[in-house]
């Protein structure tokens, strides 16, 4: 939890200068711990990870990267998983088992060897659970999640652009960065 109450607990603050420096520290320790190349990514300038990181004011990266080897499962007749964009937040996870009733990824191993699965390892286009909903593509914030042959700027139009049971995460995350001093940033907008 990224808030500093006092000693007495009756009062906090989500928004300080120490606490924008952890916040910076945190993201930049996401961007190291896989291979984030923006510039070749299928989200470019619509992922979540890459607006957080200009909103902190993020421009490099003091720490060294660790960028371990992981896989890409290209498996699915519709949806790949590249796990080099994956951040660890488990959206792919909840909706599929909250809003779909799947309950097709969950995660496996620990520390750096830590990814998202589905049904105990097998490869996404072996799955018996998945329903090829594609749910999990819509609230990926990386493109970690993402169609083949499409950019993430031109999802279907008959898709909602994000599920409504998970729109507390973008509104979270808004809350989270409004009182950065950076720049003014309007609230997200419900999809109907």
């Amino acid at each position: 939890r990224l808030c500093d109450a006092d000693r007495g607990g009756h009062a906090g603050t989500a928004h300080s200068d120490a606490l924008q420096e952890y916040r910076r520290v945190a993201t930049e320790m996401i961007f190291l711990e896989r291979n984030h190349v923006c510039a070749v990514c299928v989200a470019n300038n619509h992922c979540e990870l890459q607006d957080l990181s200009a909103d902190l004011g993020l421009t490099h990266f003091e720490l060294p990267r660790i960028s371990p080897k992981v896989d890409i499962d290209a498996s699915h007749k519709l949806f790949s998983i590249d796990h080099n964009r994956c951040i660890l937040c488990l959206r792919c996870v909840r909706v599929c088992d909250e809003i779909e009733g799947a309950h097709t990824w969950d995660i496996m191993h620990r520390g750096l060897e830590t990814r998202v699965q589905t049904d105990m390892g097998i490869p996404l286009g072996e799955s018996p659970t998945c329903h090829s909903c594609g749910k999990y593509v819509q609230v990926c914030p990386t493109g970690a999640h993402f169609e083949p042959g499409r950019p993430i700027t031109r999802r279907s139009p008959t898709r909602r652009p994000l599920v409504p049971g998970l729109q507390g995460v973008a509104e979270a995350r808004w809350l989270w960065t409004t009182r950065a001093p950076r720049r003014h940033r309007s609230p997200p907008s419900r999809s109907p």
